[in-house]
């Protein structure tokens, strides 16, 4: 029984995280200047950790090899190391979400849905030790190194930024394509491991439909009106 509720004691911090995520103050405000500022540290620091965990992880791989085997990577420290930051840096991106409402504005379900679930996921799969999660790691650092860069471009207000918008929508749905092949590649985890990787497939799929209504309603349908 003890070490029953001590297993379940490690599902408290998300939960509770994500507690406090939905009862964010929403009226909650700061001056123009403080919010600027943060804003601009907020995403210098995700830029360079996207960076830092795509070419760590691309390093880790590259030395170790690919491999499609139950814990096989989890036991490197290196990687294991890698993945437990990247999950932690899933709590702090909730601050893409509490800045809007700084600005006097509210998130739309696509990016609820997008922070809940990646806290969620990678929480599951680094608890449980789930090797498929480097796929979905690596190809969403290497998405958020962009996506962060162009945020901070458009605070600098590079207007050039503009044009790319769509791009950047499109990156991060072609991130989520390859997250049902990982189902095939690791056939060989546990049985509840393997549960896991559903439940991620699932959240991408819900992911891949919230993007492509964003991409069809943002950039097709207003274009064509």
């Amino acid at each position: 029984m003890i070490n029953l509720i001590w297993k379940m004691s490690c599902h408290v911090p998300p939960l509770l995280a994500i507690i406090a995520y939905m009862n964010y103050p929403k009226n909650f405000r700061i001056s123009a200047s403080s919010l600027y500022f943060f804003s601009i540290i907020h995403n210098c620091l995700l830029i360079f950790f996207s960076a830092y965990t795509f070419t760590s992880l691309s390093q880790v791989m590259y030395k170790e090899g690919v491999f499609f085997q139950n814990n096989y990577y989890f036991q490197k420290f290196e990687f294991d190391n890698i993945i437990y930051y990247f999950y932690l840096s899933k709590y702090y991106e909730f601050f893409d979400t509490f800045l809007l409402y700084l600005t006097n504005k509210s998130p739309i379900f696509l990016q609820k849905y997008h922070h809940i679930g990646a806290v969620i996921c990678w929480h599951l799969c680094y608890v449980y030790k789930v090797d498929g999660i480097w796929i979905a790691t690596l190809l969403n650092s290497f998405v958020h190194l962009f996506m962060y860069s162009y945020y901070l471009g458009c605070l600098l207000k590079i207007n050039t930024l503009r044009y790319i918008k769509r791009y950047i929508t499109t990156l991060q749905l072609c991130q989520l394509i390859p997250q049902p092949l990982s189902l095939i590649l690791y056939r060989c985890e546990t049985r509840f491991n393997y549960h896991i990787m559903v439940f991620f497939t699932l959240y991408s799929i819900g992911l891949v439909c919230l993007f492509g209504a964003f991409y069809m309603n943002n950039y097709i349908t207003k274009k064509s009106k």
